[in-house]
């Protein structure tokens, strides 16, 4: 890396490959003297102020005495190194085949004591003194000695002269293995500090690979070293050119242990990743993913790029590469055209002959997380379903239907799905947990799919008595609200029911309403007024007496007659189109094409209508959109309300 004449004021420059100005904010810290130097206060910890485009961020280096007021700073490359460092570059450089004496290592050995192995040592002479031998010298007294002891010879002569040959004669991989074994020995500060200090001027130097410094930023993490991990970036920015998809996997696999660096690793390993994705193997993307997962800000272009190739390499990745690779991206939260696309040419190639249960449990999370109503996929998962049901394991269940009642989607086997799952049922009730049960049957009534076989059993003591006691009390008040669900649509939709099996809920109590829509019908309340006739002929925000308090349940817009606005005063039973309600469905009510409303809001519909309304439904994005167009939007509304859904027959 070359070195730039900084005063004690500021210093301009450039840093290449990673940068375009860079100042530097001098006399943060004075550290502790590098082995290298002697002198005092020769190396000094300092901060710049980088910009990359039109991102600036302040990163930390190193800087080192260059003469009475002047310092080098090591931020980029090309470093023309003193006679001294030249000869110790060029050693390090050209290793030696050094046998190690086998007398002497036995002698180290055999050795039972810090005073043994000390006194070894001081016996010897700086020729027969080489690093191999440091390093299995402080290897032993690590392994063997306890950390009170260690930490009483950590300032002896002795035990300085090991860690000084070491650290000037030992090459780089001899030094990270020696380190690594300090990671349960964190009160060895200052051994600790020199093993960092020398690290980090070799990054300075350039003379760390790229893997080497990836290994030297975990080690010097686990040793409680971050401020020392963090300075590493200058030498990963000097080997940009050298990260390829045979170390691209290693260097994402360090982001996450960095905080102040990582943004600017983040954005030098997308531009990496966007020349070299086509060579990834499977086990480097899977590293990849969940390290971005990890990092919390996956650059687009990173996703893009692996999501290229996916699509290139899916005829040949295997099941458990893929799943992982799924998870991940679920996690994510990143989906796109092209990654449909590749699941869906996946699973028609596969299909039934997929092993991995987890695999088709990925896969509908996949499309349950985005709403992908993709026909191939979900047909694919159904068959599998149908075919493996006999071995499928009973935790697997809930994640499998699920899906499909909240895509509301029918499978295309129809009968043989269903049959099975009831099947697959009987048989496993017992094991299955009793949020499980509720959410698979709760599933099935999105598709008007009526589970009577299993409602006494679901209704039973036992079974409920079970469902309190086994989860966290905001558990057990979801699945109640589910289970009222349930009962509720079950008593609405289906005649053979015998229900309502629970009693109707009269306590007071508010719900929460998402507030985009409380925001859009204050904007479009003056249109709402002209086309219901007036201000006494709607309501907003409205519950029904006959249904039970919950979200779904909410009427958005009601339009009534003059003075009858109060749900207490709708009679179901003799009033039937006099009302009608208005709902406002969000763009998570549709899935991804906006096409297909999900199935809890299509039962949501089902059930005002059988409770004798009409129904109108609105785009929120429509609404949003034409809020700024008056006539527009009173020509979408008067629309909609001609196309009002009647209420279902008595």
């Amino acid at each position: 890396m070359s070195r730039c004449i900084l005063n004690h004021i500021k210093y301009v420059g450039a840093v290449r490959g990673c940068t375009r100005n860079a100042i530097v904010n001098f006399s943060r810290k004075v550290s502790s003297s590098s082995s290298r130097d002697n002198n005092s206060g020769s190396v000094r910890h300092t901060t710049i102020l980088v910009q990359n485009g039109a991102s600036i961020q302040e990163l930390p280096v190193i800087v080192k005495k260059a003469g009475q007021r002047e310092f080098v700073a090591y931020c980029s490359n090309n470093v023309p190194l003193e006679p001294q460092e030249a000869q110790e570059s060029a050693a390090v450089a050209t290793p030696e085949d050094i046998q190690m004496p086998m007398e002497v290592l036995s002698s180290i050995e055999r050795c039972l004591t810090t005073n043994g192995v000390l006194s070894l040592v001081n016996s010897m002479s700086e020729e027969e003194l080489s690093a191999e031998i440091s390093a299995y010298a402080l290897e032993k007294l690590f392994r063997t000695e306890t950390l009170l002891n260690l930490k009483n010879a950590e300032q002896s002569r002795v035990f300085l002269r090991l860690m000084g040959t070491l650290l000037k004669k030992g090459d780089t991989k001899l030094l990270l293995r020696v380190m690594s074994k300090l990671r349960n020995l964190l009160d060895l500060s200052h051994t600790i500090e020199s093993f960092s200090e020398e690290l980090l001027m070799r990054n300075t130097d350039n003379r760390l690979s790229v893997q080497e410094i990836c290994e030297a930023i975990e080690i010097c993490v686990s040793c409680g070293q971050r401020e020392a991990a963090e300075k590493f970036w200058t030498g990963l920015a000097e080997c940009a050119s050298e990260i390829d998809e045979r170390n691209l996997g290693r260097v994402y696999k360090v982001a996450p242990l960095l905080k102040v660096t990582r943004r600017m690793l983040i954005s030098l390993l997308d531009r990496r990743i966007s020349a070299c994705w086509s060579g990834l193997r499977a086990s480097e993307v899977v590293t990849i993913l969940p390290a971005l997962e990890k990092c919390q800000s996956p650059p687009f272009r990173t996703m893009q790029s692996l999501s290229r190739w996916l699509s290139t390499n899916i005829h040949c990745i295997d099941e458990a590469h893929l799943e992982a690779i799924v998870t991940a991206l679920t996690n994510l939260q990143y989906a796109d055209a092209q990654l449909e696309r590749s699941l869906e040419r996946y699973v028609k190639a596969r299909g039934i002959k997929i092993q991995r249960q987890t695999l088709i449990v990925a896969l509908l999370n996949f499309c349950s997380t985005f709403r992908i109503r993709n026909y191939h996929i979900l047909n694919g998962c159904s068959e599998y379903f149908v075919m493996n049901a006999s071995t499928l394991e009973t935790k697997h269940l809930r994640a499998i239907v699920t899906p499909f009642g909240q895509l509301n989607y029918q499978p295309i086997n129809g009968m043989r799905f269903w049959q099975t799952l009831e099947g697959t049922m009987d048989r496993n009730f017992g094991r299955m947990a009793p949020g499980d049960v509720i959410s698979v049957s709760l599933s099935c009534v999105y598709l008007e799919m009526f589970p009577l076989n299993f409602v006494k059993r679901i209704f039973n003591p036992y079974f409920l008595d079970v469902m309190h006691q086994a989860s966290r009390p905001e558990i057990v008040a979801h699945h109640r609200m589910q289970l009222k669900l349930f009962d509720t649509a079950m008593a609405l939709e289906c005649a053979d029911y015998d229900g309502p099996w629970l009693p109707r809920d009269h306590t007071a109590r508010s719900v929460w309403q998402d507030g985009r829509i409380k925001r859009i019908l204050n904007q479009i309340n003056q249109h709402i007024e002209n086309v219901a006739g007036g201000i006494d002929r709607f309501s907003t925000c409205i519950y029904l007496a006959q249904l039970p308090i919950t979200e779904l349940h909410i009427i958005d817009i009601l339009l009534h007659p003059a003075g009858l606005g109060g749900a207490w005063k709708l009679r179901p039973r003799t009033e039937r189109n006099i009302h009608t309600a208005v709902l406002i469905h969000l763009p998570e009510h549709f899935n991804s094409t906006g096409e297909y409303l999900s199935g809890p809001q299509s039962m949501r519909i089902r059930h005002f209508r059988k409770m004798g309304l009409k129904v109108v439904t609105l785009k929120y994005e429509t609404l949003a959109k034409l809020k700024i167009h008056p006539k527009e939007l009173n020509a979408y509304l008067v629309e909609r309300m001609k196309s009002a859904l009647p209420a279902f027959s008595a």
